[in-house]
Order: C-alpha cells, then sequence, then structure tokens
C-alpha cells in the first residue's frame, strides 16, 4: 500500500471508536500541587452523544493535610496540543474524607452518587486533560482555593525595622553629636 493511501486509512481507523459511540479514554495529566488533596490516579472517558460528548471521570485521592475535608471540587481542564485550554469540566465530592485514608474510584460514595452525566462539545483527538484540584473546604468551615500554597503555611509578618533615632541637626562642619543614649539611673 503507497504512504498516500496509508494515512487515510490510519486517520480512519483512529476516528472508528468516536464515530462508533464507543467510550474513549483520554489521557490525563496530574501536574505537582500544593493542595491538600492528592490525586493518586485520574482517568477520563468521553463518550459520543447528541450535541457532544458524554464526559466521565474516575478518581482516586488521598486527604493530605491534618484536618477532614467535608468537599473538593476537581478540575478537569481540556487542553490542546500546545497545552493551551479549550474548555474545563469540574466535579464535586462531598462526604466525610479523613486526614491520610486513601479514597478509590471503586469505594463506595459517602453521600449521593454525583449528577447526570455532563455533556460537553467535541474533543480534538489530540487534547489531554489536566486533573487538578480547584477549592476543599474543612470541617472547620475554613477553605483552600488552587493557589493558596500548602495547608499551614501562613507567612510570618515580622514588622520593618524602625527608624533609628536621629541626632538633632548640626551645621555641616561641625564635629557629630553623639546619639542620645539610654539614661543611667
Amino acid at each position: 500500500m503507497s504512504p498516500k493511501k496509508l494515512w487515510p486509512c490510519i486517520a480512519a481507523t483512529a476516528a472508528t471508536p468516536l464515530l462508533a459511540g464507543a467510550s474513549v479514554t483520554i489521557q490525563t495529566t496530574i501536574p505537582d500541587s500544593v493542595a491538600p488533596i492528592t490525586i493518586d490516579q485520574c482517568a477520563v472517558t468521553l463518550q459520543k452523544a447528541a450535541g457532544g460528548s458524554t464526559f466521565s471521570d474516575y478518581l482516586d485521592f488521598t486527604n493530605i493535610s491534618q484536618r477532614t475535608v467535608t468537599e473538593i471540587r476537581f478540575s478537569f481542564r481540556i487542553v490542546d496540543a500546545i497545552g493551551q485550554t479549550e474548555d474545563s469540566v469540574t466535579d464535586d465530592r462531598v462526604g466525610q474524607f479523613a486526614p491520610g485514608i486513601a479514597i478509590s474510584h471503586s469505594t463506595p460514595a459517602p453521600t449521593a452518587p454525583s449528577a447526570a452525566p455532563r455533556v460537553i462539545g467535541a474533543v480534538p483527538a489530540s487534547s489531554k486533560i489536566v486533573c487538578g484540584v480547584q477549592v476543599v473546604r474543612f470541617d472547620d468551615g475554613s477553605i483552600w482555593n488552587d493557589g493558596d500554597g500548602p495547608v499551614g503555611s501562613g507567612t510570618l509578618v515580622t514588622p520593618p525595622p524602625q527608624p533609628a533615632a536621629t541626632p538633632p541637626w548640626q551645621w555641616p562642619f561641625d564635629p557629630p553629636t553623639p546619639p542620645a543614649g539610654p539614661k543611667s539611673p
């Protein structure tokens, strides 16, 4: 078979699962993060549907903070071949996620299952999904947002140095007067 005829066959074979309505697993990436939740595994499947594709995610995650988490919003950015975001989807998990406990997508959900499958627009074959943690709510009501930095890493505020005691004004060529020190009793 000639190379001119081979490429259309390869392209048709690659597009067949999308046309047939079968589920297609999309390549995912889990970037390094300082979130209080680590994503241990992230898998995303798309299935052809009317008006686009249905989006399903399967996450394994662990609460690595010292507090119980009650709600997590995961983000799934759909990026093109050069890394630009084309679309994004979020998925909320609600429950009581204790510190140090790994939660698997096969673990029964602590609350009702998430809403109906989400329908998104067409996703190019060269796209990939970047899985991340967007928001975390703790049982004490505090919230961690993406970009906040590590939990418990509050910045220590050191007051700026106080101005030094300035000697009283003098004529330019007078001998300097030492600053006044503490008085002896």
